[in-house]
């Protein structure tokens, strides 16, 4: 994808928002993107938290937007007090058995805190239905499990703001809103995602906003015969009840950055961070040098007849591969490896990097570590925002001396330096085989402080 998708104005557009609940703060960065990016839809569908963004979205104040989302925390969508920092899993499991006991004992959380925040931000019904913008969102039918589908002609005006909160009504967590005796709930359960609904209005090009929200996908086979762009991210949003405003900040950055990637490729690049492209070509002659040094026995000469074989080296790429999630090629293998190094030290992806400002970074965090050698914790480690669920057994395993991932890279590191580890014993040789990816980085940390002397 290049820009010209974003140039061509003559085609009749359509926007789809996803719904997530507190991953929605993402979509605030993809609109940040297309508006500077000059990009008009002529339609714009949601559900759920989407369905409330593409009515922001409609009326045009993305400063207003991002303040409310910035300004959000738990206690703003629903009537329930979370506590401002969960530092640890312990705390995090308290919080949620919170959340489950007053969902039993009241049915369901009210939701007047959302409802309240609708009124105050979504405050111009009329504006979105003279907009010149084909609107929609979808809600669940409660008594037939089905979802319907609403353009904003097909709901009586006064009502928009009722039908946003039907659609977020994330049931049995939130309250059911009843609306002309009518009970609905969350829009995504039965479709996270309606492209359908723009689908139906016939656009040239779709651009689809997924944020990984529950609830089924359903699939239009018309979507082949359309311009599409799907615009997500590999990282996790977040609980989507869990509503945190540092996180919040790092998703609309995420957002963002994933749109102008898409936009512009031959100025960003990346997979799971955002680099500019020019630092990218940069850093690829000197790495591919150091490997083709590494593999004929130039570095690391102890190495050199282990790491040599190629039945040595697949199963180091597969691992690769499998924690990139995208397909490793001699062309993109120096960037797999710098993310993932990035990663495993806890980088934040919410900047526009210069590679090697990242790998300075990078370094810095490792000496840390060697220095710290796990006395104090070290607050680049520490957690920037509220994990999710998916996050905190990471977090846990990466807290572990000795065997985590970061601990077995600064004891590889260490025997590495002096080119001292006997690669014929059999433990090393299990160790790699056990645990190919903290070798990998290891080499990589290896050649990172190399090129910085």
């Amino acid at each position: 994808m290049n820009h010209s998708f974003f140039l061509e104005t003559t085609k009749k557009r359509a926007l789809v928002f996803g719904g997530g609940g507190s991953k929605g703060s993402y979509e605030i960065g993809v609109w940040r993107a297309l508006n500077e990016l000059d990009y008009h839809p002529d339609i714009v569908i949601g559900t759920s938290v989407g369905a409330l963004n593409g009515a922001l979205y409609i009326l045009g104040n993305l400063e207003d937007a991002e303040r409310m989302w910035k300004e959000i925390e738990t206690g703003n969508v629903l009537d329930i007090k979370a506590p401002l920092n969960i530092k640890s899993f312990k705390e995090y499991r308290r919080t949620l058995t919170g959340f489950l006991i007053k969902i039993i004992r009241e049915k369901g959380i009210s939701s007047k805190p959302l409802e309240q925040l609708i009124y105050s931000f979504v405050d111009n019904e009329r504006h979105i239905r003279e907009s010149g913008i084909t609107f929609g969102l979808s809600a669940t039918n409660l008594a037939t499990r089905e979802v319907e589908y609403f353009f904003i002609e097909d709901i009586e005006e006064g009502k928009l703001n009722d039908y946003l909160l039907a659609s977020a009504a994330a049931y049995p967590a939130i309250q059911k809103k009843v609306i002309d005796g009518v009970a609905y709930v969350d829009g995504g359960y039965r479709n996270q995602i309606p492209i359908n609904m723009a689908l139906d209005k016939h656009p040239d090009q779709i651009i689809v906003v997924d944020i990984h929200g529950p609830g089924l996908l359903k699939y239009d086979n018309r979507i082949e015969n359309c311009e599409s762009l799907w615009i997500r991210t590999k990282w996790p949003l977040g609980d989507m009840l869990l509503f945190d405003t540092r996180r919040t900040e790092v998703n609309i950055q995420l957002g963002y950055y994933e749109t102008m990637k898409l936009a512009a490729p031959d100025t960003y690049a990346g997979v799971w961070y955002t680099f500019l492209n020019s630092s990218i070509e940069k850093e690829k002659e000197m790495f591919y040098l150091a490997l083709h040094e590494l593999l004929n026995g130039q570095r690391t000469r102890a190495l050199y007849h282990y790491i040599k074989e190629e039945n040595h080296q697949l199963p180091l790429l597969k691992e690769l591969t499998k924690r990139w999630k995208t397909e490793i090629t001699e062309k993109n293998m120096s960037l797999a490896v710098l993310e993932l190094t990035g990663k495993v030290f806890n980088m934040i992806p919410d900047k526009l990097y210069e590679v090697e400002d990242f790998q300075t970074e990078i370094i810095h965090r490792l000496k840390k570590m060697i220095d710290e050698e796990h006395l104090n914790p070290i607050e680049e480690f520490q957690p920037r925002f509220v994990l999710s669920g998916k996050e905190w057994p990471e977090e846990f395993f990466e807290g572990l001396p000795m065997i985590s991932n970061r601990s077995l890279i600064t004891q590889i590191l260490d025997r590495l330096k002096d080119d001292n580890m006997n690669w014929d014993n059999p433990f090393y040789k299990l160790l790699i085989k056990t645990r190919p990816f903290p070798f990998v980085v290891a080499l990589y940390c290896k050649y990172l402080l190399e090129k910085s002397k």
